[in-house]
């Protein structure tokens, strides 16, 4: 699929792309909570973005084909209402597609999986923190061109130099807000 967010899908189409049944995408319409328009043929046609807006505001899995485009940001902290507060926040964000992960371990698992664009991790957390993720993901030649952002709630010079040693883009201190993670995303693309 084309990254073309005006691109216009028929309720087969976006069926297809979402692995269900287009009755379901019908179903959507017309209970108004998917936007769409007729044809003069009495044809739905859904835009990309509408579909995309859609996936997003009822936290639906998103294919990667329809987020062509919007950064791919990964964000682990152990912490899972600081996930659920910045997820929501992100909402606001349509260049970033957020998702999350409550650990090294899963992060590990996401990343090998999905391939995101960046992965901002917090350093300290239990088992595996954000620094043996780091270097796990830089070892390895299918994921060391993930960008990686750390975030600490007690940074430092030191902490900063091995971070960046190891590979890291930047650390970025905590409590991390939407608009700052935002800025911390523009400042590693520059």
């Amino acid at each position: 699929m084309s990254a073309n967010p005006n691109r216009l899908l028929t309720s087969h189409e976006a069926g297809a792309l979402l692995q269900m049944d287009p009755s379901s995408i019908v179903k959507w319409v017309n209970d108004g909570l998917l936007p769409a328009f007729r044809t003069p043929g009495k044809h739905r046609r859904i835009k990309a973005s509408d579909l995309l807006a859609f996936l997003r505001t009822h936290g639906m899995y998103i294919p990667a084909e329809l987020a062509e485009g919007a950064v791919q940001v990964l964000v682990v902290d152990d912490d899972e209402h600081f996930l659920k507060a910045l997820g929501r926040a992100m909402k606001n964000y349509k260049d970033f597609e957020f998702s999350a992960c409550t650990s090294g371990i899963e992060a590990l698992v996401h990343v090998g999986a999905r391939k995101p664009d960046v992965l901002v991790i917090d350093v300290h957390m239990p088992e595996v923190d954000g620094l043996d993720v780091l270097r796990v993901l830089k070892a390895n030649p299918s994921t060391r061109d993930v960008q990686v952002v750390m975030m600490t709630g007690k940074p430092s010079a030191d902490l900063e130099k091995r971070a960046i040693a190891l590979g890291a883009k930047a650390l970025v201190e905590k409590p991390l807000t939407a608009a700052r993670l935002v800025d911390a995303l523009a400042a590693r693309a520059a």
